[in-house]
């Protein structure tokens, strides 16, 4: 899993998101205060062999690499489709920490 976002609660949730023996790539810096993973603690490190690694650089054929994974089905995106009504409720969720994945929003009606 590559984790790209600024925000904190991402690192959080990233690391339920794995399977055993998964790797959690962190690439994008969180905003604020410098603060640890909340769920990093070292039993479900070591129970669940996961490991968290830093990435500052890339290239141009890494990230197609890393695209054709997704579109052989080996990268799984998380998200939820929301009606545009639900906007204050999914911002609300977003400021809490409290989504998992992404939020897509339908705005055809």
């Amino acid at each position: 899993m590559v984790v790209c976002t600024a925000s904190n609660a991402a690192y959080g949730q990233g690391l339920d998101f794995l399977k055993f023996n998964g790797t959690m790539v962190a690439v994008g810096i969180p905003e604020g205060d410098a603060q640890p993973i909340a769920n990093a603690d070292p039993a479900k490190l070591i129970i669940r062999q996961l490991s968290v690694v830093g990435s500052a650089v890339g290239n141009r054929k890494e990230a197609i690499e890393t695209v054709d994974m997704a579109a052989r089905g080996i990268v799984k995106t998380h998200f939820k489709l929301e009606k545009m009504d639900k906007l204050t409720e999914v911002f609300k969720a977003m400021d809490e920490g409290k989504l998992q994945g992404r939020v897509v929003l339908d705005l055809s009606g």
